[in-house]
Order: C-alpha cells, then structure tokens, then sequence
C-alpha cells in the first residue's frame, strides 16, 4: 500500500511515519497542503492520512479535490477539532474521520480495513 501523511505538525508526522515502517509500510510526507495537492496529483496513494487544518490548503480542500477528480484514494481526515469537523468532513468525502492525538490503534485498524476492501475490489468484490 502506498500512504500520504500530511500535517503541519511534524511530531505527528513523524509518529506516524514511523509507525507505518515499524508495520513494513512506507509513506510520503507533506508540511502544507500545496505540497499535500502536489505529491496526490503526481502519486497514486491508496490511502492519505491529511490533518484538516494546514497552511495552503485545507485537508478539507485537498479531500474535495479527490473526490471531484475520482482519485481512487482513501481519506482520513485528522483533527484536534472533533466536534466542529466531523460533520463538515463526512461531508466533503472523507472516508474515515480521527481525533487527535491520534491513536495508533486506530490507525492500524483504518488500514486493515481499506486493504481488507482493496483485495475484495481487486476481486470483483466476490468475497464474503
């Protein structure tokens, strides 16, 4: 699987980074959400872990741009502002919605299920 974190925090970055490689997994990183746009328009992620509030672009701008484009990738959007963002994320098109801190638990349960939903598309969606 081939990830995206982008989040103007870079302790955050870092922590999940670090996590996805302790799981084998690798994943590009982005600060702003220009860079964010830059790397989704010139990758093909399966997944993109984008925190709601950056400088540039919103992660909420950046799911828009996904979803009007039909990029084929699944957002997580993250937020230190729960109970004013989750509707507003649901909305746009996010696919899944984490509060921060973010929790690595989480996190690994989120991929297991989007991996879980690639292998069925990827097998015309014949399993149970």
């Amino acid at each position: 699987m081939k990830i995206l974190v982008a989040d103007d925090e870079k302790e955050v970055v870092d922590i999940l980074k670090e996590y996805l490689e302790e799981k084998g997994l690798s994943a590009d990183v982005a600060f702003d959400g220009k860079e964010t746009l830059n790397l989704i328009k010139t990758n093909n992620y399966d997944i993109a872990f984008i925190d709601e509030n950056m400088p540039e672009l919103s992660g909420l701008e950046i799911v828009e741009f996904i979803k009007q484009n039909n990029l084929n990738v699944k957002t997580v959007i993250l937020t230190g502002y729960p109970a004013i963002d989750e509707s507003i994320s649901r909305a746009v098109g996010a696919d899944e919605f984490l509060e921060k801190p973010v929790n690595l638990d989480q996190i690994a349960k989120i991929i297991e299920k989007f991996r879980k939903k690639q292998k069925e598309e990827e097998n015309g969606g014949t399993e149970c």
